[in-house]
């Protein structure tokens, strides 16, 4: 047998219910029935609601109308119950057939919602794998050389390795071995070019892994001070914390 969910999405309850199902669809019907007490419990409701639904809308006509219409002609009086049923029958079917679809559309979508979460979360596991590829190639690349910043003024425990490629262009950071920063203050790097300190970027403490840093042309050395949160336009030279030779 096929699994429960998509024999529901058939749709053949309904039909089984309303007697609109064939012989094989019935017994396929039965079959779910005795082996899922769940389909069972559903289709003794889908006939508690079409009786009720039924019950409250078939009026019999009064006594004297049903008399007349058994001496016209015996066949008629049932006509027009019968025709009820059948329209309230198709009423019910097309109810629950609406609301089947509206369901499977509720249940389409949540599936869509994650697949589409799950495709976000592989986007960005592939994004970081890629990341960590383009470092490791850049870490083996001959022409990258370490940077070692060591600590001074008010973080003399403080550490840090720039990674520095002048062919390629490109510098990263490790900045594993800084103490937190305090509150209000954050990391910000810079390189010295004949005496002039140029912004490299703030340094995000909270992150362990490697940081891309600006690269700058003719850097002589490269420090990192304590600034305000958002950082500074020029370095606060008294709260240089580590600096190293390029």
């Amino acid at each position: 047998m096929m699994d429960k969910e998509r024999f529901l999405k058939k749709g053949l309850l309904e039909q089984y219910v309303l007697g609109l199902a064939d012989e094989e669809e019935a017994l396929e019907v039965e079959r779910y029935a005795r082996a899922y007490p769940e389909i069972q419990k559903e289709i003794d409701s889908l006939r508690v609601a079409m009786d009720e639904y039924a019950g409250q809308y078939i009026q019999l006509p009064p006594e004297e109308l049903k008399a007349r219409a058994a001496q016209s002609s015996p066949s008629l009086s049932l006509l027009p119950r019968w025709t009820a049923v059948a329209g309230i029958a198709l009423l019910i079917f097309l109810s629950y057939l609406a609301l089947s679809l509206y369901n499977g559309k509720v249940v389409a979508d949540q599936h869509y919602q994650m697949l589409s979460l799950e495709f976000e979360a592989l986007k960005e596991d592939c994004a970081r794998r890629e990341a960590v590829q383009q470092i490791y190639a850049f870490m083996a690349d001959a022409g990258t050389q370490p940077v070692i910043l060591n600590g001074s003024g008010p973080a003399p425990e403080a550490f840090a390795i720039v990674f520095w490629n002048k062919k390629q262009q490109l510098a990263y950071l490790n900045p594993a071995g800084l103490p937190a920063p305090p509150p209000g203050k954050t990391y910000q790097i810079w390189a010295d070019v004949e005496g002039k300190m140029i912004n490299m970027g703030l340094i995000d403490r909270r992150r362990s892994e490697f940081q891309s840093v600006r690269f700058i042309e003719g850097a002589e050395s490269i420090n990192i001070t304590l600034e305000p949160e958002g950082g500074s336009k020029e370095p606060t030279v008294s709260l240089l914390c580590a600096n190293g030779n390029v």
